[in-house]
């Protein structure tokens, strides 16, 4: 072997292995959070779903509803600016899962809020209300460096208030993050990966935070993209659009419960709460 065919294999070694490399660390792509043409317009994606959902090991049929919208966030209090020029304040995606089950003479009101930086994709904090006729529940996570500082409020005795600090690697995911995170995989170079995945949060107890891992692995149907989680807990399968945006329109969850897309709208809800509002969320007036 030459002295230059030598070099040469080397440098298309390390460029081949470089490239295994980046794609392996980083399955995921900030073209789809930041892309003015459907964030930026001053709408929000609201879609609801069809749901099964378990609350003390029983399926309830209920409704989920998804609202995905971009908004000033302020840096220093991690919570909606009132200014959106002002200083240390830029935008972010936020995604609110609000979640309504019967359970016999009474039902659970749930909410749950995840915030992505536009820049990074990086989740900067997640926040959840719980409510039903036992009690009530908040809990919040903020990330700052790979540092999460989790806070929780409950009604259950040795969980009243939670407040510590954990360190998780930068891949680290969040398992209520899922409906929203997994759009924004890079499709056509990702065939699996692998990384830490915190189980969900939504739920009145306060347990600890940890993570286990979990094998993502990403197959194609002729009008779907499917992805395949197996976790700790046992396996989910996420299916979403094949074109862009992605929506989420199916959910095998690993317990058994199941969202089905019903229907997705895109909509200023805020500025709709006139009574009889309500019927643009099956309107076609508002979408894209």
């Amino acid at each position: 072997m030459s002295y230059s065919f030598k070099h040469l294999f080397l440098l298309c070694f390390v460029l081949i292995t470089s490239t295994l490399s980046i794609t392996a660390a980083t399955p995921f792509s900030q073209s789809l959070l930041q892309d003015e043409n459907i964030w930026g317009e001053g709408k929000a994606e609201y879609t609801i779903y069809d749901a099964t959902l378990l609350r003390y090991g029983i399926p309830r049929e209920s409704e989920v509803r998804h609202i995905l919208v971009r908004e000033p966030f302020s840096s220093k209090s991690l919570v909606k600016a009132n200014n959106g020029k002002a200083a240390g304040t830029y935008n972010v995606l936020k995604l609110n899962q609000i979640i309504r089950v019967p359970t016999g003479s009474y039902r659970y009101d749930q909410m749950h809020s995840s915030f992505w930086e536009i820049d990074t994709g990086d989740l900067l904090k997640f926040s959840l209300s719980s409510i039903d006729s036992c009690g009530n529940t908040y809990k919040q996570g903020r990330l700052i460096e790979n540092e999460l500082h989790y806070q929780a409020f409950t009604y259950w005795e040795g969980m009243d208030e939670v407040d510590n600090k954990s360190h998780f690697p930068s891949n680290t995911l969040f398992y209520d993050e899922l409906p929203w995170k997994l759009r924004t995989l890079n499709w056509e170079e990702i065939s699996t990966f692998s990384a830490p995945l915190v189980p969900s949060t939504i739920h009145s107890k306060a347990h600890p935070i940890k993570s286990s891992s979990a094998q993502f692995t990403i197959t194609s149907s002729e009008t779907n993209r499917h992805v395949t989680v197996t976790h700790a807990k046992g396996v989910d399968i996420l299916s979403f659009e094949k074109e862009r945006p992605y929506r989420l329109v199916k959910w095998n969850m690993w317990d058994g419960g199941k969202l089905t897309l019903r229907s997705s709208v895109r909509i200023p809800y805020w500025e709709l709460n006139k009574p009889g509002d309500e019927q643009f969320l099956q309107s076609e007036r508002y979408s894209k």
